[in-house]
């Protein structure tokens, strides 16, 4: 009888033995009977089966402590042989349970089976498979449970993955005793710690572990117990903070570890010496990534690098190298990946390739110096033999490249992007195995040659923002049947023009040809991309109907942007899909995040919106400036990911749907310009990271919630103007710390103006608001986004936020029915650009210390019932452009600084005098009669006034967008005399270079 099976009988006869009642004893009975049987090949009662019942009991018990939603455990109990349950293995002699992999996989395609995570704990049922020796639960959902204490207790595991299984709370020490451990990976948990990695080194046997992404900011003895892991061939510490240790703590190497992969990334807090010392413990290592970490000089690490005669991948991007590249490098025969981008480097780039003499060149075959301040043209490549990625984009190089081109004809990738090379392209047939070429963000010119359709291996070609010309068609794409990404945008000079009948061979899945000449036609060939996820034909200059197939091509986008055309036509009714894209795809989203953007806005197209019913993962949905019509479906409840809404300037009706609460995630909710009409719903109280309100013109009634100031403390930019509004300005208002744009103008409101005003916060402090508002926003991408949809009113007209200056200050109160004072604590809003306050019933006097609103470029106080003299004060406002206090009960002398505004801004106001400006002398004045030098020296003081005006044009000829933040620019021009017709100058000039379109904004 085998011995296995004898230890069976012996540890059922032992069940038996202590059972105490005729049950046991029987059962205890059948057991050994059971098992006698199988030795003799009989089969008693219950078939062929392998696996032990207590076994088979706990894998039932671990399947209910799981919540398993897409059925992965579904053949678990059907079945009686657990041993043939997916996941389960069973060892071949002994038949217990030694493997379970029950590692969530990923999902077989987008419209394919859906294959989700485990969700639950990890619970006791697995402790009766005492005998595992393999346990894989990784990338499943344990919902930030803790690795339970009895993980320990496998002490024949040698196998133990639980890593992406959004675990958390500290590791059990108790790991440490499993001492056949060979493979141990708790990677990618969070949520993980460890203050103590003492336990590490009991784990003799170990050859791989990933502890990365736990928190090890506490455990300062982790590279001694590191240092004891003489069997360790592969390991990975990204992102642990593991802490400093001094050079003189350093633990000492008594045995060279068999060690060949090294991942110390993103550990700002270790220094050089510590890289020495790994570079020390093995000389075996062929991969090594210390990226993004603080490294500042390689040349003391000069020694260990030397050791490593095996090394092929190094990894040192990201990080603060700006020295260059020590000669030794040259030497290092084996290496073949080489990063070093995202560095500081500021040397010529004829430097770093003589540095790079030697045997490096034979085997190199990926070098990255991308984003770094490398300068210099292009040197003499051809030594590297075997080279087949050089990435350059985002230096500083210069030259062209049709003359100095890197002569490789191994490349497989070639990244020149963002930098400064000028020229034609250079003849690319010496490249036939080129599969992704970025040239794009550079200064290249002339004609796109047609020999570019010879490079048949071609997938991403982008030629983006240059200035090629000319004529690209179906011959210059012919042959490139593996092209996947085509990036042309931003060539105005460029023509994309394919005949109608083209078939093209390649399925695109990016297509960008935004700011080219494409129109006035819908380009037909489009229709037969059936992999597109990416759309952008924006700015293309068409005028043509939405054809009928754009219903195909747009049901499969997880970006789409026809805006800025004069296309027309009904909008079809179709259902977005979101798609995991790659990171260059997602650069042209404008956005991080995964999800569906679709961008319509500024044509002509009609149709009701009921679309947006038919996706769950927006971002971005932009319906502006069009003739969408009808109720907005109440459908919102499941489109949690949106951040982006904006259906402006368009003839939606009814109520503001209440689902729109349910998008915690929005940012920017812009409603202006159509008819929507009740009341603002409670649920956007929910929306607590909204950062722009507009609801501006509008049929909106009732009292201002009191919630926007207690929830929404986010808000940057609240527009209520032109509605139905009534009742007082709500306190809480002056809880919006970061508010810039606050425009109630043109409601119904009553009350007095709220003392608390003052205490608006970004509004107080001119000099630090920049810096609060690009910290609140974030990128400048998501500047763009969130504020290229807003516009105010600027003297009288619509003005685009953004276009016109990035960081406006207003407050417009206007056209209401206010009462009381204007409180003094006003004044305190010293970085205030805009103050309107007109056409309310405001009494008393203007406040005295008017003047401390120093930047002040426009305030309006017309048109109500303000008494008493203009305070002296307002004459140390020098940037004031515009100022109007017509029509009060104002009297007195005009102070001599304001003098410069003509009659028409104190008009109305009987008990006013002082000339020249008015034809009225003040008690005590001498006899003007108009006299000529004083009204010479007027105009010439105007001729060098720099007012605030200048300022809040200061975005004119400069397009906010991908390049982030200008500084403000000062500009000096004369004939103040005749502001106005300056400002509308400079406003055809805006119109004239796109910025703003004319007509375009506004009732």
């Amino acid at each position: 009888m085998p011995p296995t099976i004898e230890n069976n009988i012996i540890e059922n006869n032992i069940m038996a033995t202590r059972s105490r009642t005729p049950t046991h004893f029987l059962v205890s009975t059948i057991l050994v009977l059971e098992c006698l049987g199988s030795v003799f090949g009989q089969e008693i009662s219950s078939g062929n089966i392998r696996c032990f019942e207590r076994e088979r009991q706990a894998l039932l018990k671990l399947k209910d402590d799981f919540v398993d939603e897409t059925g992965r455990l579904s053949s678990w109990g059907v079945e009686m042989d657990c041993c043939k349950w997916s996941g389960v293995w069973c060892n071949n002699v002994t038949n217990h349970v030694t493997r379970l992999n029950l590692r969530a996989p990923p999902p077989i395609s987008q419209n394919g089976p859906s294959v989700g995570p485990l969700r639950g704990k990890i619970t006791s049922s697995l402790l009766e498979l005492k005998h595992l020796t393999y346990l894989d639960l990784s990338s499943n959902d344990f919902g930030y449970s803790n690795i339970p204490e009895f993980i320990g207790s496998f002490d024949k595991m040698q196998y133990l993955n639980l890593s992406s299984a959004n675990l958390a709370r500290q590791i059990p020490e108790s790991v440490g005793n499993l001492s056949e451990l060979t493979h141990l990976d708790f990677g990618s948990n969070s949520g993980l710690y460890s203050e103590n990695l003492g336990w590490v080194a009991h784990l003799g046997s170990l050859q791989y572990l990933d502890l990365s992404y736990a928190d090890l900011s506490n455990a300062s003895n982790w590279l001694l117990a590191i240092s004891k892991l003489t069997s360790i061939k592969e390991m990975h510490l990204a992102n642990c903070e593991l802490p400093g240790i001094l050079p003189s703590s350093l633990p000492s190497i008594k045995t060279s570890a068999p060690l060949v992969t090294l991942d110390l990334s993103s550990n700002p807090g270790i220094s050089s010496s510590m890289f020495s010392f790994f570079l020390n413990f093995t000389t075996s290592l062929t991969s090594i990534d210390f990226s993004f970490n603080g490294i500042t000089n390689l040349d003391n690490l000069g020694i260990g690098f030397h050791n490593q005669i095996s090394l092929e991948h190094l990894d040192l991007s990201n990080n603060n190298l700006g020295s260059g590249i020590p000669e030794f490098f040259g030497n290092m025969s084996s290496l073949m990946y080489f990063d070093l981008s995202y560095n500081s480097l500021m040397v010529q780039l004829t430097d770093i390739v003589s540095n790079f003499s030697g045997p490096v060149e034979k085997n190199l075959k990926y070098l990255d110096l991308s984003n770094n301040m490398i300068t210099g043209s292009l040197p003499d490549f051809s030594k590297f033999t075997s080279l087949q990625v050089l990435a350059l984009g985002r230096n500083k190089l210069n030259g062209s490249i049709a003359k100095d081109y890197p002569n490789i004809p191994t490349l497989t990738h070639l990244d020149l992007s963002s930098n400064s090379f000028t020229g034609g392209l250079p003849d690319l047939t010496i490249y036939p195995l080129l599969e992704i070429l970025h040239l794009d963000n550079n200064m290249f010119n002339g004609p796109v040659h047609e020999s570019i359709g010879s490079l048949s291996n071609m997938d991403t070609l982008a030629l983006a923002s240059n200035n090629f010309e000319g004529v690209v068609n179906e011959s210059h794409l012919f042959n490139l049947s593996r092209l996947r990404i085509l990036d042309l945008s931003s060539n105005p000079l460029l023509t994309v023009n394919c005949s109608s009948d083209w078939i093209p061979q390649f399925q695109l899945v990016v297509l960008s040809l935004s700011h080219c000449k494409v129109g006035p036609h819908f380009p037909e060939w489009i229709r037969h991309q059936k992999n597109l996820k990416f759309v952008d034909v924006s700015f293309s200059q068409i005028a043509d109907p939405i054809p009928s197939w754009i219903g195909d091509l747009a049901s499969k986008p997880i970006h789409l942007n026809i805006s800025n055309n004069q296309i027309h036509g009904v909008f079809p009714k179709i259902r977005f899909f979101s798609f995991n894209l790659t990171s260059y795809v997602m650069s042209l989203v404008h956005d991080s995040v995964y999800g569906v953007v679709v961008d319509l806005s500024r044509n002509e197209i009609t149709g009701d919106a009921t679309f947006v019913c038919h996706s769950r993962e927006w971002i971005l949905i932009d319906l502006s400036s069009n003739l969408f019509f009808g109720h907005l479906p109440d459908c919102f409840s499941n489109s949690t990911r949106l951040r982006f809404l904006n259906l402006a300037n368009n003839n939606f009706s009814g109520s503001i749907p209440s689902s729109f609460g349910s998008l915690r995630l929005l940012s920017l909710l812009n409603l202006r310009n159509n008819r929507f009409s009740g009341g603002i719903p409670e649920s956007l109280r929910g929306c607590t990271g909204l950062k722009m309100i507009d609801l501006g013109e509008n049929r909106l009634t009732g009292m201002i919630p009191t919630w926007i100031g207690d929830e929404l403390l986010s808000l940057i930019v609240l527009s209520l103007r032109l509605n139905e509004f009534r009742g007082m300005i709500p306190s809480g208002i002056c809880n919006l710390q970061n508010i810039q744009v606050l425009d109630l103008s043109l409601n119904k409101l009553s009350g007095a103006i709220p003392n608390c005003l003052g205490n608006l916060t970004v509004m107080t402090d001119e000099a630090g608001s920049q810096q609060k508002i690009s910290a609140l926003l974030g990128t400048p991408a998501l500047y763009y986004t969130l504020l290229d949809a807003a516009y105010f009113t600027w003297k009288g007209k619509a003005i685009n936020y953004v276009s016109h200056s990035l960081f406006v200050q207003l407050i417009d109160l206007s056209s209401n029915a206010l009462t009381g004072d204007i409180p003094s604590e006003i004044t305190k809003l010293v970085g205030l650009n805009s103050l309107n306050l007109s056409r309310n019933s405001l009494s008393g006097q203007i406040p005295a210390n008017i003047g401390l609103l120093k930047y002040l470029d426009a305030l309006d106080l017309s048109r109500s019932h303000l008494s008493g003299g203009i305070p002296d004060s307002i004459s140390e406002m020098n940037f004031l452009g515009v100022l109007d206090l017509s029509y009060n009960n104002l009297s007195g002398r005009i102070p001599a600084g304001i003098v410069k505004f003509d009659e028409s801004t104190y008009i109305g106001n009987p008990g006013l005098c002082g000339r020249p400006v008015l034809n009225k002398s003040c008690p005590g004045d001498s006899n003007f009669n108009g006299d000529a030098n004083v009204k010479d020296t007027l105009k010439h003081g105007e001729d060098k006034l720099i007012t605030k005006g200048f300022y809040i044009c200061m975005g004119f000829g400069y397009v906010f967008g991908w390049w982030g933040i200008f500084g403000i620019i000062l500009l000096n021009k004369s004939a103040r005399s005749a502001y106005s017709k300056l400002l509308d100058a400079i406003e055809d000039s805006v119109y004239s270079r796109g910025l703003l379109n004319k007509g375009s904004y506004g009732k």
